[in-house]
């Protein structure tokens, strides 16, 4: 009877002996298994969920959702003639609710592209077709697979709301108590906690949560009156050996209708505008007036050391009261900002920052254009009860950051930017957010993005938004064709996890007024500028290192102790997909709650086991290294991490192995959620510096590392 068993299953169909394309890692956010149904078990396959070609870290759409681009791979496929009257394979997308499908292109043994999909949860399927344009599938299916964010489902998050009180949870406490209070609920935690997200119910056992940090605000919160008040930005233009002054006290601002104590380099909220060209070396004094020690550091510059602005690398952090002289050299043209780096989640927030525009003496860098504007980002967090307070001694918000519900530009609400027809105007943009990711659109128009961080970009790129991280920087350049009045606006797809669902989010930051001609238009340029023949020389001499092994690699990944139980049961149960970017704050009591006393964001070199800053990594001056840095899917709050090297420059040579297309030199790379990303670095500029984390809050954490330059 055995024998004939035995006999019996070794002569199964599926039990066949051949090669079989590798399946997915396991909850992989960029890879999709196909399923074979049962009398095609001999087949099988996969979809990577490559990044789109993009000027940004993360390819978008202009309403948010991510665009991906499918690469298929695929084993074991019969003649498809042997299935009925069918000529080919074909790969066909489409939302979960199965219409409208979309064509992906024919699929054939092997590895294949194809093309996008930019749908926030899908499905695709296999099947056996015969020739001519299809609009829909009329064979029958072989393969099938769903999207990683279809694996969002609403039963994690609702088993929260199923507990009558906190105290049932495991490992819960007391709370209000009662079954009558475990419906969902939109609501706030006291006149200090942040407000709930208006498209995202909250359950009441949220609540209970409360930071474990005491709070602080400026002394002036509670009436801010006597405070000057902050004034626009001014614009500083200097020369070689110029001698200035940047003034950080507290001033007042009126935001959303209401006046709130903050702080102001010079009274001025964005600082004052540093206008200057390419080489100059001026004199800054930095006097501190704000309520912490404090610094300034010169973001994205690749300058003297020592006056980089990090406390206890660089610099003792100046007191409230005390004085730093700094030297600044401005060595390469584009667009720079400055911001403290001693609690920079609170100061940042409050208003200590301040653009560099630094550009050559002639047109060597960008084509000229006939009006141009430097536009700063920012969001700001105001909660039912006024202000929300900080971390007396460390940061609270510590899971994802501060994310502000009042958006700003140049620290104003829907100011109105001027154009005429015909113009080409160009805006150099900042995100200084303490955390939000932007995705910025003008309605009826495209955007030409000609630079970045630290270089302008081989050729122009057409967009239709600016995705951009916090400390990013974008040159964009528009052409006005229409007189009319047309919104800035803010698109993005936000996560309500107790319903596991997406949902939009549209924000106006301002207005692009467009009068008619003047009939004077600069227009398009027709050759590259020295700047672009310069990168395309220095991307010829490095084109070698894209097949090379990473000299370095360090990870990027989550560590927590003692955070209220409520957290840790949700963190534990919400692991089944993990948003490339968060672009949006929906759990925002969690995050409230969350302090650098239970919260540790860390850099790891898998190689040696050491993090953050027992980490000492030592280049030789003029060396040349590749760099791997991975974003861990598998921590506990996964989420994106702008990762910024002080003081010098590199390329970003592949996401997840895919070469980038439009490479172009940074200071600040996105990497998104479960994504690993290659970078190259030139190392020019001797001196002790920092690489960390630009959320804020995970920088305040601890996410953060040395290097020397010998």
């Amino acid at each position: 009877m055995y024998r004939i068993l035995l006999i019996a299953i070794l002569t199964l169909p599926s039990m066949s002996v051949r090669a079989q394309v590798e399946p997915c890692a396991s909850l992989s956010l960029y890879c999709i298994d196909l399923v074979p149904r049962p009398e095609f078990r001999e087949v099988s396959g996969r979809v990577d969920l490559a990044r789109a070609a993009s000027a940004f870290g993360l390819a978008v759409t202009r309403d948010g959702k991510v665009r991906y681009r499918l690469i298929a791979q695929v084993d074991g496929l019969p003649d498809p003639s042997t299935l009925g009257p069918y000529t080919r394979y074909v790969l066909w997308a489409m939302p979960l609710t199965l219409w409208p499908m979309t064509n992906m292109g024919d699929v054939s043994n092997g590895k294949q592209e194809l093309g996008e999909v930019s749908l926030n949860k899908f499905m695709l399927l296999l099947t056996a077709e015969p020739d001519g344009d299809l609009e829909e599938r009329t064979g029958p299916i072989v393969l099938r697979g769903r999207s990683p964010s279809s694996r969002l489902e609403p039963h994690d998050m609702f088993q929260v709301s199923a507990f009558a009180d906190p105290a049932d949870m495991p490992g819960g406490r007391s709370g209000s108590g009662g079954h009558q209070h475990h419906q969902m609920m939109a609501s706030f935690a006291g006149p200090s906690g942040p407000a709930m997200h208006p498209g995202v119910a909250m359950m009441d056992a949220m609540m209970t949560l409360s930071p474990s940090e005491p709070e602080w605000l400026p002394a002036a919160a509670g009436d801010p009156s006597g405070l000057p008040e902050a004034r626009p930005r001014e614009v500083l233009n200097l020369s070689d050996g110029d001698h200035i002054e940047l003034h950080a006290y507290p001033v007042r601002k009126r935001i959303a209708g209401r006046e709130f104590a903050m702080l102001g380099y010079n009274g001025q909220i964005p600082g004052p505008l540093l206008a200057v060209e390419s080489n100059v070396t001026v004199k800054v004094t930095f006097k501190n007036d704000a309520p912490f020690a404090s610094s300034i550091h010169w973001h994205g510059l690749r300058h003297e050391n020592r006056f980089d602005g990090v406390p206890g690398m660089t610099q003792d952090p100046v007191p409230p009261g005390g004085v730093f002289e700094y030297e600044v050299t401005f060595p390469d043209a584009g667009i720079y900002w400055y911001h403290p780096h001693h609690r920079e989640e609170a100061q940042q927030e409050l208003g200590l920052y301040g653009n560099m525009l630094v550009l050559p003496p002639d047109d060597s860098y960008l084509p000229p254009a006939d009006r141009q504007e430097v536009l700063v980002l920012d969001d700001f967090q105001i909660g039912p009860g006024g202000q929300v307070p900080f971390g007396e001694q460390k940061t609270n918000f510590a899971l994802m950051g501060r994310f502000g519900r009042t958006l700003l530009i140049n620290g104003e609400e829907r100011p109105t930017f001027e154009a005429r027809v015909g113009e080409r105007i160009r805006w150099f943009v900042t995100n200084v957010s303490n955390t939000r990711t932007w995705n910025v659109s003008v309605d009826d128009h495209a955007l030409e993005l000609v630079a970045s961080d630290l270089s302008p970009y081989l050729d122009p790129i057409w967009e239709e938004s600016i995705t951009m991280a916090p400390a990013e920087r974008y040159v964009a350049d528009l052409y006005p064709e229409e007189p009319g009045r047309y919104p800035i606006v803010n698109r993005i797809q936000s996560l309500d996890h107790t319903r596991g669902m997406f949902f939009p989010e549209v924000d106006t930051l301002g207005w692009l007024e467009v009068q008619p001609s003047s009939g004077d238009a600069t227009g398009r340029p027709a050759d590259r500028t020295p700047a672009q023949k310069a990168l395309a020389a220095d991307l010829a001499r490095h084109a070698e290192w894209h097949d090379k092994t990473p000299d370095k690699a360090i990870d990027l990944l989550l560590r927590t102790e003692g955070l209220p139980p409520l957290v840790e049961w949700i963190l534990r149960a919400d692991q089944s997909y993990f948003l490339p970017v968060e672009f949006s704050d929906t759990m925002p009591m969690m995050n409230w709650s969350s302090t650098g006393n239970e919260v540790e964001w860390v850099i790891r070199e898998p190689s040696t086991g050491r993090e953050n800053m027992a980490i000492e990594w030592t280049f030789e001056r003029d060396s040349v290294e590749k760099i791997r840095i991975t974003n861990r899917r598998d921590s506990q709050h996964a989420m994106q991490h702008p990762i910024h090297l002080h003081g010098q420059r590199f390329l970003v040579l592949s996401y997840n192995g895919q070469p980038v297309e439009h490479p172009v030199w940074k200071d600040t790379v996105l990497i998104p959620t479960g994504m690993t990303a290659d970078i190259l670095v030139e190392f020019t500029n001797p001196g002790h510096w920092m690489i960390h984390c630009h959320i804020a809050e995970h920088l305040e954490t601890g996410m953060k590392m040395a290097f020397r330059v010998n």
